[in-house]
């Protein structure tokens, strides 16, 4: 169901069905997804129980009461996609119901989750402000720049609900469904939404990720198609209370708690203007290191043919080889002509 299929006569709390919907997404934006289902629960007193469009389940219904599967393979995938100096940043879950809708069963929409590193889009260091901001162009920034995809997480205990808003769905699609259904229609499918994130916040929250990062929850082809981000993977800087102008904010801590497991390191590639006249970066030392040995030069860094011979030959490699007691060129040959003679004896 798109926009077009719900009149603009419909109205829900004084707002056009555009406007409601536009409320609700700024909150999840916000992190104010709590605030909103509590919101929609309010329409749903008007819409729920016997006699009503909807089932008196929508009222009762709770973040709580939703299942997220998959978060275990989830984290052995993250392991599986981080790379040295790029681990995965951020993960997306979209809701997919154009594919149920296909299906058999319409009350199991199809789930897609996505992974994404700082190559997509500076996830580990942007705010909910800043992805908020992301979210609001025509086109978010990482559209399609993720490291892969699959179907890994999954969203249990909604099957029923999602069944009753298809159903009021195709009746908005013919024409054939009254205002009340109409307002009953956006409303659910809201609430369905908001409660899906409210699941995927709660699960990162109490389950944890190998490291503070974006978790984006969102809508493919569906109703009504939210964008927002659970958590991000640092929260908002704030100035200091009474800090002069011009001095940096330093930023609040992580909304993560601290992981319960170990978790590998992956730290970022040395830059190049880190070194002394733009040269390589200077190598620490380690244990068994030969400040004297020499080493191939890190990825990146051009070794023409001239330098190395300049590097492999010295004047104490020259000497080295003129004291091996290797045979000359008349000797080998000598000694290849003879052998025959030699063997016959």
């Amino acid at each position: 169901m798109d926009n077009a299929q719900v009149p603009d006569a419909v109205t829900i709390d004084g707002m056009s069905e555009n406007q409601f919907r536009t409320v609700i997404e700024a909150m999840l934006r916000e992190g104010r997804a709590d605030e909103a289902a509590r919101r929609i629960k309010d329409e749903l007193v008007f819409l729920c129980g016997e006699g009503l469009p909807l089932p008196a389940r929508f009222r009762f219904i709770a973040s709580q009461d939703v299942i997220v599967t998959g978060w275990d393979r989830l984290i052995r995938r993250i392991a599986e996609l981080d790379r040295p100096g790029d681990p995965v940043t951020a993960i997306a879950m979209d809701i997919c119901p154009a594919i149920a809708a296909a299906s058999a069963d319409p009350g199991r929409p199809f789930y897609e989750t996505a992974y994404y590193t700082d190559r997509a889009w500076p996830f580990s260091t942007a705010g909910r402000s800043r992805l908020a901001q992301a979210f609001a162009l025509p086109e978010v920034p990482w559209q399609g720049a993720f490291e892969d995809n699959d179907d890994t997480l999954g969203v249990t205990g909604l099957e029923d609900l999602h069944a009753v808003i298809a159903a009021m769905r195709k009746l908005c699609t013919a024409g054939m469904a009254t205002a009340e259904e109409q307002r009953a229609c956006t409303v659910g499918a809201c609430h369905l939404a908001v409660l899906t994130h409210q699941a995927i916040r709660d699960k990162a929250m109490a389950e944890g990720l190998p490291r503070p990062m974006a978790v984006l929850v969102g809508g493919h082809g569906g109703y009504p198609a939210f964008e927002a981000a659970a958590l991000a993977a640092v929260t908002d800087e704030r100035w200091p209370e009474g800090a002069p102008d011009g001095q940096a904010a330093a930023p609040a801590p992580s909304p993560f708690p601290a992981p319960s497991f170990p978790v590998p390191s992956f730290p970022a590639p040395p830059l190049a203007a880190d070194a002394p006249d733009g040269g390589p970066p200077p190598r620490s030392a380690a244990p068994g290191d030969d400040a004297e040995a020499w080493h191939l030069p890190p990825p990146g860094i051009h070794v023409t043919g001239t330098q190395l011979r300049r590097r492999l030959v010295t004047r104490e490699s020259i000497a080295a080889l003129e004291n091996e007691a290797a045979p000359s060129l008349l000797q080998t040959l000598a000694n290849r002509l003879l052998t025959p003679f030699l063997r016959k004896k």
